[in-house]
C-alpha cells in the first residue's frame, strides 16, 4: 500500500494541505459524529469536483459570509451550491465513520444553511 492508502476499499487520503490549502466542495452536508469514547466533532461530507468524495477532519470554524469551513487540518473548504448528498461522499463517510469508531451521527446541515440564508434574507 502507498502512503496515501487508508486501508479501506477504494478510499485514499486527501492530498496534503500544503499542496491544496483550499478546495471547493459540492453536494455537501455536515454531520456531528459521536465516538465510542464520548468525544464529538463535526465533519463536512461531499464531493470535490474533479476528484472524489470527501470526509473532512473536524470542523474548526465556519464563515457564513464567505461560505467557508476551516477544518482541523487547516484546509479551507468553500461550500458551492446548495447542500445535498454525494454517493461518493456517503461511501467515504460509511467507511470513515466505521474506521474511526463513530457510534452515532446526526445531520446538522440545516444549522449551517440557516446561517447562510440569514445573510441573504
Amino acid at each position: 500500500m502507498s502512503e496515501n492508502d487508508t486501508g479501506w476499499p477504494y478510499i485514499r487520503r486527501a492530498e496534503s494541505v500544503a499542496f491544496y490549502p483550499t478546495e471547493n466542495i459540492v453536494s455537501w452536508s455536515v454531520r456531528e459524529a459521536i465516538f465510542y469514547n464520548g468525544d464529538m466533532s463535526r465533519h463536512l461530507i461531499g464531493f470535490i469536483p474533479g476528484k472524489s468524495g470527501r470526509v473532512t477532519s473536524a470542523i474548526q470554524t465556519f464563515c457564513p459570509e464567505n461560505r467557508t469551513i476551516t477544518t482541523q487540518s487547516g484546509r479551507v473548504y468553500t461550500l458551492k451550491g446548495m447542500p445535498g448528498s454525494s454517493d461518493d461522499g456517503q461511501y467515504v463517510w460509511k467507511y470513515w465513520s466505521a474506521g474511526n469508531f463513530v457510534i452515532h451521527d446526526i445531520d446538522v446541515t440545516d444549522e449551517y444553511t440557516r446561517q447562510i440564508k440569514n445573510l441573504v434574507m
